[in-house]
C-alpha cells in the first residue's frame, strides 16, 4: 500500500512545518527501501497544495524535496490524509483575524472531513480544524498559550493537554511546531503499521536511553557532572560492559565504597548499578539488531553474556518480544541476499556503534 499527504499551504501557514513533515517522509521511505528492497516506488507521497487542492511546485532551491511521480495520481480516501501546519499569530485575539482570513483553508479541512480522509494538524492549526467543525465531541489539543481562548471558542471540543499527540479517530493533533515529529509517526501508526512506526521513532525521535548510552563514549559531554560517584560508576560500566558483574569491582573503580555507590545510584538513577548495567547491555543489543547483521551468538558476547538463555530472559523482560522477533521487526538493515560487494563490513557498522569489535568475547 501506497499513501499521499497533501500539505496543505496558506498565506498565514508555518511554513518551515511544511518543509519539515517532507524530510521526515523522505526519511521514512528510506527506511521502507530497506525493509522492502524488492518492492518499487515508495510508501509516501506527499504534494504541496493550496486551499482549493491545487498542487503547488516545490521552490526550485527545494528541488531535492520533490514527491516520486505516482503522487499526482489518484488516492482513494483510505490512503490520503491532510497535513495542516499551524499559522502565524501575532497574539492570542490575533486569532480572530486569522481565522477569517483562512476561510478557504478551513473549508478544504471540512471537504477533506466529510471524504473520510485522515486529518492532521500542529501547534496552533487545530483552530481551522474546530472551526470547520470537524473536532465536535472530539478530543484534541492545542498550543498551550491559547489554551484558554480555545475553550471558550470552541466548547464543543474536548480539550486535551496530556501528552504531545491526541488522536481521536481520523483526527490527530498536536500542541507544537516540533510536534510534527511526534504527528508523523503517529500517521506512520496509522498507515503502516506499530513495527514501521517503532522503527520509525528509533531513528528520528529523541531515545534518552540511546543518546545517555552514545554520551558515555564522548569525553566533552556531562563535564560538569564528569566527577560525581554515579558518572563515574556509569561511564565504567560502559567501558566494562563485557566484564563479570561486581558491585565491590564498580566501588573501587569510582574510589567508594559498595555501600556508598549503591546508596548514591538508587538516590539518582532508582535503579542498582546491575540494573543500569542491564539496561546498557540490552539498549547495545537493540542497536546490534536494528543496524547489523550479525548473529545472535555474537550480538549476546558485544553485549557481555555468555548465557544464551539468560540474555533472551532479560532482553524479552526489557522489550515484550525475543532479539529475534526484535530485529524482524525493527531492522534498518536489508537481509544478507541484498548485499553488493561493496557493503560495509559487520566490523565497520559494530565501530560506527563505537563499539570495538576486539571486546567481543572469545568463546
Amino acid at each position: 500500500m501506497s499513501v499521499r499527504i497533501d500539505l496543505l499551504h496558506g498565506p498565514q501557514s508555518l511554513d518551515g512545518t511544511l518543509f519539515s513533515v517532507i524530510d521526515i517522509l523522505r526519511l521514512f521511505n528510506n527506511l521502507w527501501q530497506l525493509r522492502n528492497p524488492d518492492k518499487r516506488g515508495a510508501f509516501f507521497y506527499w504534494r504541496l497544495i493550496d486551499a482549493k487542492g491545487n498542487e503547488l511546485p516545490i521552490p526550485t532551491w527545494l528541488s531535492t524535496m520533490e514527491p516520486p511521480p505516482r503522487s499526482r495520481k489518484a488516492f482513494p480516501p483510505s490512503q490520503t490524509a491532510l497535513f495542516v501546519p499551524g499559522v502565524q499569530m501575532k497574539s492570542v485575539p490575533d486569532m480572530n483575524r486569522v481565522l477569517d482570513e483562512c476561510r478557504a483553508e478551513v473549508n478544504c479541512i471540512a471537504r477533506y472531513h466529510s471524504q473520510g480522509r485522515v486529518i492532521a494538524a500542529s501547534f496552533n492549526g487545530a483552530v481551522m480544524l474546530a472551526r470547520a467543525g470537524v473536532l465536535d465531541d472530539r478530543r484534541a489539543t492545542v498550543t498551550w498559550m491559547i489554551a484558554n481562548w480555545f475553550s471558550s471558542h470552541f466548547p464543543k471540543v474536548k480539550l486535551a493537554m496530556e501528552g504531545p499527540v491526541v488522536a481521536d479517530g481520523s483526527i490527530y493533533t498536536s500542541g507544537t511546531p516540533a510536534g510534527a515529529f511526534d504527528l508523523m509517526i503517529e500517521l506512520i501508526r496509522h498507515f503502516a503499521g506499530e513495527e514501521l512506526a517503532q522503527t520509525a521513532s528509533n531513528g528520528l525521535l529523541y531515545q534518552p536511553l540511546k543518546f545517555a548510552h552514545t554520551s558515555l563514549h564522548a569525553t566533552d559531554i556531562s563535564i560538569k557532572t564528569r566527577d560525581s560517584v554515579v558518572f563515574r560508576a556509569k561511564h565504567w560500566l560502559l567501558q566494562n560492559i563485557q566484564a563479570p558483574y561486581s558491585l565491590e569491582r564498580v566501588a573501587e573503580a569510582v574510589a567508594v565504597s559498595p555501600r556508598t555507590l549503591l546508596r548514591h545510584f538508587k538516590e539518582i538513577e532508582a535503579m542498582t548499578p546491575l540494573d543500569y548495567l542491564h539496561q546498557l547491555r540490552v539498549e547495545r543489543a537493540k542497536q546490534l539488531l536494528e543496524v547489523t547483521n550479525i548473529g545472535l551468538t555474537e550480538v549476546m558476547e558485544y553485549c557481555g553474556y555468555q548465557d544464551a538463555s539468560a540474555f533472551r530472559r532479560l532482553f524479552r523482560r526489557a522489550t515484550d518480544v525475543t532479539p529475534s522477533e526484535y530485529r524482524r521487526r525493527y531492522t534498518m538493515r536489508i537481509s544478507r541476499r541484498w548485499w553488493r560487494a561493496d557493503e560495509s563490513s559487520a566490523d565497520d557498522l559494530i565501530k560506527d556503534l563505537d563499539i570495538d569489535p576486539a571486546e567481543k568475547l572469545t568463546r
